[in-house]
């Protein structure tokens, strides 16, 4: 059934006010543009390095680009359609989510004595979340803007930004597997307390 294309400021703002800052980025540093477009990462698989953190400013606002474009997506999902407020919802408890991940993540490296995996691992998530924000961008671009009926349309974008988001931990675990087999126990545990608990909440209580 062919709808109504979506009229709305709070909208064009948030998804051309997203690809105004994805090209200043670009401006600022072509390097981390242009590795955040390679979206399987092959050339990372053996980054992982003692001294690396890696973490740059335009890391950062990517990282935010993903949040909020996450969060479009989530809207349209649920709501079908724009509705600012429920956007802003589910901004604010991703935001508040990912930060405490990055927090906790911090605070396991320091009482395990895996400060330099855990960096490498914060690293590496950063990249591919960076990834996934420009590709649901154009997701939500074709949402908002297509004449067709975009129930459909939103399922598979989330049900592939989800196969993409799998694929990331698996690619990052694998690219660490030395690392994981020294500290296996510590994987295992930090895995189910930190990773599916805090995910499986996320979904059934938040989303």
């Amino acid at each position: 059934m062919i709808r109504e294309i979506i009229s709305n400021d709070s909208l064009t703002l948030i998804l051309f006010g997203s690809l105004f800052l994805l090209i200043i980025l670009k401006k600022i540093d072509s390097n981390i543009f242009y590795q955040n477009l390679s979206f399987f990462h092959r050339d990372l698989r053996n980054s992982f390095s003692n001294n690396l953190f890696g973490i740059k400013l335009p890391d950062i606002i990517y990282k935010i680009l993903f949040v909020s474009n996450l969060s479009l997506l989530l809207t349209f999902f649920y709501n079908q359609n724009f509705d600012f407020s429920i956007y802003f919802k589910y901004f604010k408890y991703l935001i508040i989510f990912f930060l405490l991940k990055i927090l906790f993540d911090v605070i396991i490296g320091g009482l395990f004595s895996l400060n330099n995996m855990m960096r490498n691992y914060i690293y590496l998530k950063f990249v591919y979340n960076n990834s996934l924000g420009i590709l649901i961008l154009f997701f939500n671009f074709f949402i908002a803007y297509s004449i067709f009926d975009n129930q459909n349309i939103t399922l598979i974008f989330v049900s592939f930004s989800v196969l993409y988001f799998i694929y990331c931990y698996f690619s990052i675990y694998f690219s660490m597997k030395k690392a994981i087999y020294k500290n296996w126990f510590y994987f295992i545990l930090y895995l189910c307390t930190l990773e599916i608990i805090p995910y499986y909440y996320l979904i059934s209580n938040v989303l």
